[in-house]
C-alpha cells in the first residue's frame, strides 16, 4: 500500500485529556492525571482513527480488529509541531510552539533569560564512578547567585529560535491552562453510581487570544479524510486542517546563526526521545575517556548532556485491547552538547539536515525529533 506525506493540524475544539500511565487513584486526590501534551504515539492513533474511519465510510464496511492493524499499519507519523494562532488566522511559519530547552534558567529579577555554560568538571558526580567517559562530561555553570524560578513550560518560536541563534531572551511565560473535570455515573433509578464516579484533567486549548493546535507530517494511504478526529483518552474532538509544508522548514534566523560556522553544537529535543541506553544518544560509545560516534554522518564527540529524569510513555492498543509496554524517554527540552571529531565547525548545510531530524528509535511513531543550536565551546572554558 502506497502512502503520501500529508501535512494537518489538529485543532481541539473542546481541550483534550490524555491520561499518563499511572492509575486512576494513586494519589488522595482520587483522580486520573493528564498529560501536559500527548505523546506522538497518542497522536498516530488518532491520525490512524481518522483514516480508518473514513475508509470504513467510504467502502461501507466496518473493520475487525485485524482489519484496522492491516490497513492502518502502513501509516506511520513524520515531524510534529505544537501550534497556537490568534482566532480568524490561517497558520504561518510564526505559530509553532516549542518545548523550552534545559539549558535555561529564569533568574529572580533578571528580564533577560540566563544560559546555563557547561563546563569542564572538577570533581567526580556522587554516583558510581564506573564510566570514565560519563565522568569526564562538562557541567552547568551558575556564577549568579540570584534565586532561581520556575521555568514556562513552552516558548513562541520568537523566543525559541532567538535561543538556538545564541541570541538574548527576555523572560516569556505560554501555558497551556488545565482544569478538572468530574464525572459520574447514572443508574437506571436515576440516582448516581459511586462506582463511575472520578475526575481527571483537561488541557484547555481555546482562550481569549487564541486556540492551540497539533501540526503533523504524516505518511497517508488514499482516501478521503473526514473533518473530525477524535483525540485522547475520553475521544474529544478536534477539526482537521491542512497546514503548509512550510512551517516544517528550519527558520532563516538560525540557518542565518550556521552560515558563519560553529564550533560546536547544541541539540534540543522538541518530542521524546527513546534510546537504548537511556540518556546516551544511540551511536555513541566510550572511547579515550569520552562518547564518540556518528550524528547525520558526522564524526563527533559529546561534551555535555543536559537531561532531566526519564519520562516513562506508555499508551493503549485500541485494536488489540490492551495496554503498550511503557518505555522510559528523554523528555522533550533535553539538550546535548557536540564537538566535530575532527575539530572543523558545524555549517549551515549541517543545521539544515538536523532541522527537526530523526534520532533513536521508535521514528516511525512521531518520537526522536531534534532541532540544532549553535554553541562556542571556548565561552564554556573562559
Amino acid at each position: 500500500m502506497t502512502t503520501t506525506p500529508t501535512y494537518l493540524a489538529l485543532v481541539p475544539r473542546d481541550g483534550f485529556f490524555a491520561k499518563d500511565g499511572r492509575g486512576w487513584y494513586t494519589s488522595a486526590s482520587g483522580r486520573g492525571h493528564g498529560l501536559d501534551w500527548p505523546w506522538p504515539s497518542t497522536i498516530l492513533g488518532a491520525l490512524r482513527s481518522l483514516w480508518g474511519r473514513g475508509e470504513e465510510t467510504r467502502t461501507g464496511t466496518t473493520f475487525t480488529p485485524d482489519d484496522w492493524r492491516r490497513h492502518t499499519q502502513p501509516i506511520q507519523l513524520g515531524r510534529t509541531l505544537v501550534l497556537r494562532r490568534k482566532h480568524g488566522e490561517t497558520w504561518r511559519k510564526e505559530d509553532a510552539v516549542w518545548p523550552v530547552p534545559r539549558d535555561t534558567l529564569w533568574l529572580e529579577g533578571c528580564q533577560e533569560v540566563h544560559r546555563l555554560d557547561s563546563v569542564p568538571p572538577v570533581v567526580p558526580t556522587l554516583g558510581r564512578n564506573d564510566d570514565e567517559a560519563r565522568e569526564k562530561l562538562w557541567r552547568p555553570r551558575l556564577d549568579d547567585l540570584s534565586k532561581p524560578l520556575p521555568s514556562p513550560r513552552w516558548w513562541s518560536s520568537k523566543e525559541f529560535f532567538a535561543w538556538l541563534a545564541d541570541k538574548p531572551v527576555h523572560a516569556e511565560y505560554l501555558e497551556t491552562p488545565r482544569r478538572i473535570q468530574a464525572r459520574v455515573g447514572i443508574t437506571e433509578e436515576l440516582t448516581s453510581d459511586d462506582d463511575v464516579l472520578f475526575s481527571h484533567d483537561v488541557i484547555e486549548t481555546i482562550d481569549s487570544t487564541g486556540e492551540w493546535a497539533i501540526g503533523v507530517e504524516v505518511a497517508l494511504p488514499e482516501g478521503e479524510l473526514p473533518d473530525v478526529a477524535t483525540l485522547g483518552s475520553d475521544s474529544r474532538l478536534a477539526l482537521v486542517e491542512s497546514l503548509p509544508a512550510v512551517l516544517f522548514d528550519p527558520p532563516t534566523q538560525v540557518i542565518e546563526a550556521f552560515r558563519a560556522s560553529s564550533p560546536g553544537l547544541r541539540l534540543v529535543a522538541v518530542s521524546p526521545l527513546c534510546f537504548e541506553k537511556g540518556w546516551l544518544p544511540d551511536g555513541l560509545v566510550s572511547n579515550g575517556g569520552e562518547y564518540r560516534g556518528q550524528l547525520a554522518g558526522l564524526d563527533i564527540v559529546l561534551r555535555a548532556a543536559f537531561v532531566p529524569r526519564p519520562i516513562h510513555v506508555s499508551g493503549w492498543d485500541m485494536a488489540k485491547g490492551e495496554p503498550k509496554p511503557t518505555s522510559r524517554m528523554v523528555p522533550p527540552g533535553a539538550v546535548y552538547f557536540f564537538e566535530r571529531a575532527d575539530g572543523k565547525h558545524f555549517n549551515e548545510a549541517d543545521a539544515k539536515s538536523l532541522w527537526l531530524a530523526a534520532i533513536g528509535t521508535r521514528t516511525d511513531e512521531g518520537f526522536g525529533r531534534v532541532v540544532p543550536g549553535v554553541w562556542d565551546p571556548k565561552k564554556s572554558t573562559l
